[in-house]
């Protein structure tokens, strides 16, 4: 069963909402205000529940640790697709042969080898020609 009720146990409670939200006309003040928001949700036993509401629902102020502007960053990380080199990349640079590869792919060591040849040369796997086809 999910935990809809959260908020009652949440460090902010009683806390001025306020707080959460810094006006940002005054540079000094607002990084105080910050701070101190951010020492309530350092203590707080839902920080992870309020910052997964905060990043869904809550465009503005301080909530679950981080600012409207950390929150944004994160989540431009978290919607960014991670490069990841295929496997039969990494196969290659682990030291398997191209047709150790081949195999595994169903392919021949030639396919294997015009693939590693189109990829950009920061990127280009070792050829392991080794055995045969």
């Amino acid at each position: 069963m999910a935990d809809t009720n959260w908020r009652v146990r949440a460090a902010c409670r009683g806390v001025d909402p306020e707080l959460f939200f810094p006006e940002p006309s005054d540079e000094p003040r607002v990084r105080q205000q910050v701070a101190a928001a951010k020492a309530v949700c350092r203590s707080c036993p839902v920080r992870e529940k309020c910052l997964t509401d905060a990043f869904e629902r809550l465009p503005h102020g301080v909530a679950g640790g981080m600012t409207e502007h950390e929150r944004r960053r994160a989540r431009a990380q978290r919607e960014r697709p991670v490069e990841r080199k295929p496997r039969w990349v990494r196969l290659l640079e682990a030291g398997s042969s191209q047709p150790e590869v081949a195999a595994e792919y169903g392919v021949s060591a030639r396919t294997i080898a015009r693939w590693a040849s189109r990829l950009p040369t920061e990127h280009a796997a070792p050829c392991h020609r080794g055995g045969s086809r």
